[in-house]
C-alpha cells in the first residue's frame, strides 16, 4: 500500500500547492489535491497556480485527491479540467494523475475514467503516471513524445490492458504496469500479455515492468523465452508473489545477451534460491525485501 505521498518526481523537489505562499517558482513539481471536507478544490488551487510568474515554464505536476475519489466520483471532471488548461502549461513534461495514500483513498477504491484526453493535450508529455485501476481507461491515441508510462492498480482489467496494447507510443522506453490481483479488478492471463511479450510494440522499449501481479510466477514462466526479453535491458517482476517456482523459471535468462537488471523485490523464494539464480544469471539481479517462503497466503504489495 502507497503510506506516503512522494517528495520528488521527474528529478523535482515536490511542493504541495495551496496558494500563492506556495509557489517556489517554476523549477518544482507542484501537487494539488483535496483534504477530506477541503473548501477550496483542485480548480481554485490550479488556477492560483497558472496566474504565478513563470508557471508557464513548470515541467511536473501531480493531481492527488479529488473530492468523492473514492465515494463514486470518477475523474473525468478533474481530467477535464487539466486537459483544459494545456495551453498555459506549455512546458509539461511529466504527469502523476492520481497520486493517494491509503488513507486519502485505497488503490483499488480510486475511481478513474479514460486518461486519454490527458495525453492528447500534453504532445510534450514524456512521463506519465496513473494510479488506480477501477474504470481506468485509454482510448487508442498515438503519442510521439511519450517516455515513460507508470499504470499503478491494485486489479487491472484485460479490457485496460489491451487499450494499453493498441496505443501508439513510438518513444516509449519505460513501461509498468502494475496488475495487481482478482479480488481488485484483475481478470487477465499472461496470453493478455502476449501482444507486449511477442516485441513488436514499443519499439524503444528498454524497461519492460510487470508488477505487482498475483500470476508472477506464470509471466516469469513465459517472459524468459518471450521476444521483448531479447531487446530490454531490465525485467522488473517485483511487489509481486514469485516464488520458488519462478525463480527457477528465471534461469532461463542465462542465455539473454542483453538484459542487464533484473528486478524481483518482494519475492517469497529462500534465500538459497536466490542465490542460485543470482550465481545463474550474467547480469544484475535486485531481490530485496523478502518474504516468508513459508507463508501459505503470499500477498503482493499493492492489492487493497
Amino acid at each position: 500500500m502507497y503510506s506516503e505521498l512522494i517528495s520528488e518526481f521527474s528529478g523535482q523537489t515536490v511542493i504541495d500547492y495551496d496558494d500563492a505562499d506556495s509557489w517556489k517558482g517554476p523549477a518544482k513539481a507542484y501537487r494539488l489535491r483535496e483534504e477530506y471536507d477541503d473548501e477550496r478544490k483542485i480548480s481554485e488551487r490550479l488556477e492560483s497556480l497558472l496566474e504565478q510568474p513563470g508557471a508557464n515554464q513548470i515541467t511536473a505536476l501531480i493531481i492527488g485527491a479529488w473530492t468523492g475519489s473514492c465515494e463514486g466520483s470518477d475523474s473525468a471532471e478533474i481530467v477535464e479540467l487539466i486537459a483544459g488548461v494545456a495551453g498555459r502549461l506549455p512546458s509539461l513534461k511529466a504527469l502523476f494523475f492520481g497520486e493517494m495514500t491509503f488513507e486519502e483513498c485505497e488503490i483499488s477504491w480510486i475511481n478513474q475514467s479514460d486518461v486519454s484526453p490527458l495525453l492528447k493535450a500534453f504532445p510534450k508529455l514524456e512521463t506519465f503516471r496513473v494510479r488506480g485501476g477501477s474504470a481506468l481507461s485509454f482510448s487508442r491515441i498515438a503519442h510521439q513524445s511519450l517516455r515513460e508510462l507508470g499504470v499503478e492498480t491494485g486489479g487491472l482489467s484485460r479490457s485496460t490492458i489491451r487499450e494499453i496494447f493498441l496505443c501508439d507510443f513510438p518513444a516509449l522506453e519505460h513501461l509498468e504496469l502494475q496488475l495487481g490481483e482478482a479480488n481488485y479488478g484483475f481478470d487477465g492471463s499472461v496470453e493478455d500479455l502476449q501482444p507486449l511479450l511477442e516485441g513488436s510494440l514499443f519499439p524503444k522499449l528498454r524497461y519492460l515492468g510487470l508488477t505487482n501481479s498475483e500470476i508472477a510466477n506464470d509471466i516469469a514462466a513465459v517472459v524468459v523465452n518471450s521476444p521483448i526479453a531479447e531487446r530490454v535491458e531490465t525485467i522488473d517482476l517485483s511487489l509481486g508473489n514469485l516464488d520458488s517456482e519462478g525463480v527457477e523459471s528465471l534461469k532461463g535468462l542465462s542465455r539473454n545477451g542483453n538484459l542487464e537488471t533484473l528486478i524481483i523485490s518482494h519475492h517469497y523464494a529462500s534465500p538459497e534460491q536466490v542465490a542460485s539464480l543470482t550465481a545463474a544469471l550474467p547480469f544484475e539481479v535486485v531481490a530485496e525485501d523478502p518474504q516468508e517462503p513459508e507463508d501459505e497466503w503470499r500477498p503482493i504489495v499493492h492489492a487493497e
